[in-house]
């Protein structure tokens, strides 16, 4: 079933339940009031008006709700039909637009210097598609939020002798985890980066496979299979590290590079790596990647954080760090506790949807 029609059906329900407490509470202060003359007259005028209130109201939300939803499954046409073309067409130039692209990054792949110009070049496209979705933004705050697409390119790093730091089954677990939770509360499809990957905001959320995941063909160096976040991670963004994850972006996720140059529903590449230390995953908001630690074997009590690409993918997407203590089941609530069922309670609030949707990575088409 459509997101846009759960949504509808949940709107639904929370307007006739809105409705039956405001009659109760009305119910309750008529109960409540004087029984003595004129006093118990004027008690139930303001009870009429309470219920008229509230009847009013209730079907107010209703409406609402319907025209709502015809607008955003309406929208869900157009963006179905229209990408079953654009598709078909990237698919066939993509290759070439990106081989273009291939040469301006090769440049962002320079230490420092193409650091520099790299971050420059991601800030002015976040500054270019963050005003295009204003409208996009105002739409989601009064309940339209058709489907939109998040492509991920995820890669699994090699150490040293050539052995995969992590499975694929890992990799294809975490990535389920962050599908169902952006699908769900987002209304935001993640798809692999590929050609002729075709989509409808009709489908429910998609199934990682195994083919959504490669293995990089060589091995990695220390400086990238251990690679810290915070401060030391900026710090070797600018240096060899940050060059050698740029050109693995640019290699192994080749097919999206003219997007990750124009900066319209770039993708973001997931690499898992051997560690991350003092940490699960990292993802510097000015980047690209997002780095994601291999936990098997599992360690912190034997349990895994599931949650890890998908947090780091909120990164990728405009959101930043909650209190785990006051956002215990919020996806990017910190620390981490293995007491939140990954799946089933990991959240976003309504204003993490709207910065996510309106962030560069996430498109229509």
């Amino acid at each position: 079933m459509a997101t846009c029609i759960e949504w509808a059906e949940e709107r639904t329900e929370e307007c006739s339940e809105w409705r039956d407490e405001g009659h109760n509470e009305c119910s309750a202060w008529d109960d409540r009031c004087c029984d003595w003359w004129p006093c118990s007259w004027a008690c139930k005028v303001i009870t009429w008006v309470c219920v008229a209130f509230v009847w009013v109201s209730s079907w107010v939300c209703v409406a609402w709700t319907v025209v709502t939803t015809l607008v955003c499954v309406a929208w869900d046409v157009v963006t179905t039909v229209a990408n079953a073309i654009l598709v078909t067409l990237e698919s066939v130039l993509g290759w070439v637009l990106s081989a273009v692209a291939f040469i301006i990054e090769l440049l962002e792949a320079i230490p420092i210097l193409g650091t520099l110009i790299r971050w420059v070049l991601n800030f002015v496209t976040f500054l270019i598609w963050t005003i295009v979705s204003l409208v996009d933004a105002v739409l989601g705050l009064v309940g339209v939020r058709p489907e939109k697409l998040l492509r991920v390119c995820t890669v699994i790093l090699r150490d040293e002798r050539g052995a995969p730091v992590a499975t694929t089954a890992y990799a294809v677990d975490l990535l389920q985890v962050a599908v169902n939770v952006f699908k769900r509360d987002a209304n935001v499809r993640i798809v692999p980066l590929r050609p002729f990957k075709y989509t409808t905001g009709f489908a429910g959320p998609e199934t990682v496979t195994e083919d959504w995941v490669s293995v990089e063909r060589g091995p990695s160096d220390a400086d990238t299979l251990d690679v810290p976040c915070d401060a030391g991670g900026a710090g070797a963004e600018w240096l060899l590290a940050g060059s050698k994850l740029q050109l693995k972006m640019s290699t192994n996720c080749f097919y999206g590079a003219w997007r990750r140059v124009l900066g319209y529903g770039e993708p973001v590449a997931c690499f898992i790596i051997r560690s991350v230390p003092g940490a699960f995953g990292c993802a510097l908001w000015i980047t690209d990647y997002a780095t994601v630690a291999n936990q098997t074997p599992p360690t912190g009590g034997g349990l895994i954080n599931r949650r890890v690409l998908a947090h780091e993918v909120g990164h990728a997407t405009n959101l930043w760090h909650l209190d785990a203590a006051s956002n215990p089941t919020n996806l990017m609530g910190t620390p981490w506790s293995s007491a939140v069922p990954d799946l089933t309670q990991s959240r976003l609030d309504w204003w993490q949807v709207l910065l996510v949707r309106a962030s560069k990575h996430v498109s229509y088409f």
